[in-house]
Parts: C-alpha cells; sequence; structure tokens
C-alpha cells in the first residue's frame, strides 16, 4: 500500500485547497486519497497508514464528513470492515443542495438591505451587486442543467 509522489502531491493540494476554505486539511486529504484510488474506497485503517495520521485525527474527519454527506461507507459480505467512499454518485443532488442555500443566503441579505442605512453605498452597492449575481444564478442554473443534459445524455 504504497501512494505514487504524483498521488502524494494531489492530495496534498487537496487538503491545501481545503484549508484555505477554513476546513482541516485532514478532511481534504481524505477526499483527495479516496479520490485517487483506483478502488475509490478504503478501510479506516488504510486511511490511517496512507495518511500516517492518528486514528483520532481519522475518526474525526471520517464523522465530520460523513455529517456533511460527503462521505459514506459500504460494507462488503464476511467482512466487518468499512469501505469509505466519497459520494459523488449524488453529484447533482448536492450541487442542488448548495445552491439552495446560496438562494437562502439572498434573502436573508434582502433583510440586511433593507435595515441598512445609506450611510455606506459603496458597502451597500456592492451587497446588491452580489444579490443580483445570485439573482442571474438562479434563473440561469436550471438552464445550465438543461444544456448539459442535452450535450451529455445524447
Amino acid at each position: 500500500m504504497k501512494l505514487t509522489s504524483e498521488q502524494q502531491e494531489i492530495i496534498e493540494r487537496i487538503g491545501v485547497f481545503f484549508e484555505r476554505k477554513g476546513h482541516q486539511p485532514i478532511l481534504g486529504r481524505i477526499m483527495g486519497l479516496l479520490l485517487v484510488l483506483d478502488e475509490a474506497e478504503a478501510t479506516f485503517d488504510e486511511i490511517q497508514e496512507y495518511l500516517s495520521v492518528s486514528k483520532s485525527a481519522v475518526s474525526n474527519a471520517l464523522t465530520l464528513l460523513q455529517t456533511q454527506n460527503k462521505v459514506e461507507y459500504t460494507t462488503k459480505p464476511g467482512e466487518r470492515k468499512r469501505y469509505f467512499r466519497l459520494k459523488v454518485r449524488n453529484w447533482r443532488k448536492d450541487m442542488q443542495e448548495d445552491m439552495q442555500g446560496i438562494f437562502r443566503i439572498n434573502m436573508l441579505l434582502k433583510d440586511v438591505m433593507a435595515m441598512r442605512s445609506a450611510k455606506n453605498m459603496e458597502f451597500n452597492n456592492c451587497i446588491e451587486d452580489f444579490q443580483k449575481f445570485i439573482e442571474f444564478m438562479q434563473e440561469e442554473m436550471p438552464k445550465l442543467i438543461e444544456k448539459y443534459d442535452r450535450l451529455h445524455n445524447s
């Protein structure tokens, strides 16, 4: 069970990406590992061994990733081990849920803007521009999905 230097590098890059987004790097490293492994899954012990991290770090990260609906596990007949894998099979549903979260933020921003004074118009204009962009995305997203389906499901 040895990773190539290329696999190690991409796993590290994914970890750094997650860290820059405000998450623990171990979350990204686990996701990166599950992306680069040919099997696209690994046991708890394999994750620990591949990434050279503690049991508690793997346990905490897997719990969080499962809570975030990014990782799931499966079992195999006759085995007690859990095999962890990314939940990429439902990427459409996950993306729609993420977009719904952004759309809900827009409703909160509207409430904020209703109570803001005109004292800081530069800030207000930035928020209003962001709101307009979210509304644009909300209108265009169904068209993009439809276009994607036409192009890729023919």
